[in-house]
């Protein structure tokens, strides 16, 4: 079969394709909630360039194989049909995968996502069960079972193939119109980002790989008035190096009492869930120690949410401790003090990479990390090995450190049968097809799942008491992170920086606490300077981290709480929230809210409110870090995407038409 008669394969087969991801590109949009017209400019046009852009790479693969095999027959043109298939299989398979990833998290495959599937335990972090496992590979196999299928039927389906004179047809039609819609998205993109109207760019981020742009010189040019809006852009860097931490040497007294430190972590620990019906263990110790009513993560994930209670620095700086393998200050003070350690988790330690941050200090022996079977079962034998390490420990008459991460509030819920505290919970639970409307059912599942946790933590607290081990140990007990369960649109963690998301409880109790309620705001960048002082330090909280001693008699009561994730920064004041902006082009994607996460119009309210606290939240961001030199460039950045795109489109259409003007010449 020669290259141009296997095009007549190959033309249908292709418009078929680009049809089926213009289908599948409609899957990204069905979380829009507003149509206004910018909106339906942006996203409408974007559903035809962007699969004619998606199938360029197949287009390309099975030309260039039908060239360099087009003397091997038979063989050559299943090779040819083969890759294509393959290379069309596996750009579907992403897209599907990424829309169902942004349909339930709101963001697209990214380096955070990339991170869970590169680093040793982050799949088992997940907390996808093996039947979940199992339909998800069972559907990968039927996606390309499909896909071969769809292509063997242009293969043996004569009627489907077209005529040698169609050929060009179709794809200069299809390259035209994804030039037009190209300009026509591209247009409406960089004018929303000129009157500054966030809808259509909010609506835009839906679709994978969207290219944004600028123009404001000329539109500038052409007469168009720009609004005035206040705004702060933050400069950091998550591409920077350690640079100064601790900003001051550390002053302790070493004179001090040596306290033991349990430090009790609870994965996805949302705030609803601690009440005395849910969890009487739990609050009931509570009442013994300091319980924080309004506290914030500084994280709306694991990695964050543990970073930034250890280092009490905001969790920007991962990136920067991780390259640089520098465990917290709080850590150091206990290796000088010569504390013996014991650190147990549900999860993995390698994902988040907690033993090349955190723990990077403790001796291998002293970390286990158990992840079989589900997660109620991982933490009943973590509570056996928790107890019997204060046991010994005690008795050793050295001072411990004990950290322990329970996972029975992460997704699924799992939990044993005595632990069932409400009977209508949902059971199957499947997250992938989780609706809205299943909400109240999976937080009751949640609930039984918190009502195990707290079964598990009465153990540790009673056994603390019987072993009269609470007259000199500190307690922490804090959640990672929140969670949400359909409150305000979204299933788990890491989709947004809502209330239910980034609020989890917090507990410290310490030897001569006076039992209390803490009502105002507090953050985990709070915990170190809390408990800083039992450890002998002098230095000010300034010195090591981005906390405040809420403890401390003169100390100033919390304005506001950052947040972060992989790559962003968000500002959680009492009144209004938003995300930090870090360059100038967010300024008109800005949406402000208040603090029942409600969306307000009017962004000054948030500026007049917080304008000076942002200038100390672009210090603390940079404090501890310096970014890395880049080399100069001068004059204006050149629109590299734009041009290329645009190359790529007039060389498809150029080739369509030179091919068919030559042979007109040759048929006269």
């Amino acid at each position: 079969m020669t290259v141009r008669s296997f095009n007549r394969i190959l033309v249908p087969y292709f418009l078929f394709i680009y049809a089926l991801f213009v289908l599948t590109e409609i899957l990204f949009t069905l979380r829009i909630n507003s149509w206004s017209a910018g909106v339906i400019l942006i996203l409408v046009p974007s559903l035809f360039f962007y699969p004619f852009l998606q199938i360029l790479p197949a287009v390309g693969v099975s030309q260039l194989t039908a060239f360099f095999t087009r003397k091997w027959n038979k063989i050559g043109t299943w090779i040819t049909g083969v890759l294509t298939v393959f290379v069309v299989y596996m750009i579907h398979l992403f897209l599907l995968l990424d829309a169902g990833l942004y349909f339930r998290y709101g963001y697209h495959v990214n380096p955070h996502i990339i991170n869970i599937f590169t680093t040793p335990g982050g799949i088992e972090g997940m907390g996808m069960r093996p039947r979940e496992m199992i339909w998800l590979a069972a559907g990968i196999a039927a996606l390309g079972i499909v896909h071969a299928g769809i292509f063997l039927l242009f293969v043996k389906v004569g009627r489907l193939q077209f005529r040698e004179v169609s050929l060009w047809k179709a794809p200069a039609v299809i390259t035209c119109m994804a030039g037009v819609a190209f300009l026509m998205t591209h247009i409406t993109c960089t004018y929303s980002h000129y009157v500054m109207d966030p809808a259509p760019l909010q609506a835009a981020d839906c679709i994978p790989f969207y290219i944004n742009g600028t123009a404001g010189t000329l539109y500038k040019k052409l007469g168009f008035k720009r609004p005035v809006r206040e705004a702060v852009v933050v400069k950091f860097s998550s591409k920077s190096h350690l640079d100064s931490y601790p900003a001051a040497s550390i002053r302790r007294n070493k004179n001090n009492a040596k306290y033991n430190v349990l430090w009790i972590v609870c994965e996805s620990w949302a705030a609803k869930l601690f009440s005395p019906e849910i969890m009487p263990n739990a609050t009931a110790f509570a009442k013994k120690g300091i319980f924080f009513k309004n506290h914030y993560s500084g994280g709306n994930v694991t990695r964050q949410g543990v970073f930034s209670m250890f280092y009490a620095l905001p969790g920007n700086y991962w990136h920067a401790f991780l390259a640089a393998r520098r465990r917290p200050v709080f850590m150091d003070w206990l290796v000088e003090d010569g504390y013996s350690f014991e650190c147990l988790t549900s999860s993995k330690f390698t994902y988040p990479e907690f033993d090349q941050t955190v723990f990077f200090s403790v001796p291998k022996k002293d970390m286990t990390s158990d992840s079989e079977g589900l997660s109620f079962e991982r933490d009943q034998r973590n509570v056996k090995r928790l107890l019997k390490s204060l046991e010994e420990e005690a008795a050793s008459g050295k001072p411990f450190f004990n950290f322990m991460f329970f996972e029975s509030c992460h997704h699924p819920y799992s939990f044993p049968e005595e632990a069932m505290l409400y009977r209508d919970y949902i059971e199957p639970f499947n997250a992938v097809n989780a609706t809205a409307a299943l909400g109240p059912a999976i937080f009751r599942r949640a609930a039984n799942a918190a009502h195990h946790l707290d079964m598990r933590l009465g153990e540790v607290f009673n056994f603390l008491e019987k072993k009269n081990l609470l007259k000199n140990t500190i307690v922490i007990l804090a959640g990672d992170h929140g969670e949400e369960y359909f409150e305000k649109g979204r299933l788990g963690h890491s989709s947004a920086f809502n209330n239910e998301q980034t609020r989890t409880p917090l507990v410290i109790y310490y030897p001569g606490v006076q039992p209390r309620v803490y009502d105002k705001m507090s953050s985990h960048l709070d915990i170190v300077p809390m408990i800083a002082g039992f450890f002998g330090v002098e230095n000010k909280p300034e010195d090591y981290s981005c906390g405040i001693n809420l403890l401390a008699a003169d100390s100033p009561e919390r304005k506001y709480a950052l947040i972060a994730n992989w790559d962003e920064v968000f500002f959680a004041g009492k009144k209004y929230k938003s995300y930090i902006l870090m360059d100038v082009d967010d300024i008109a994607r800005q949406i402000i809210t208040d603090a029942d996460d409600k969306e307000l119009d009017d962004t000054a309210l948030f500026y007049k409110e917080y304008g000076a606290e942002l200038i100390r939240v672009q210090r603390d961001l940079t404090r501890f870090t310096a970014p890395f030199q880049k080399k100069k460039s001068g004059g204006r950045k050149f629109p590299v995407i734009p041009a290329v795109i645009t190359g790529i489109i007039v060389l498809i259409a150029g080739s369509i038409f030179f091919k068919r003007r030559r042979k007109v010449v040759e048929n006269n």
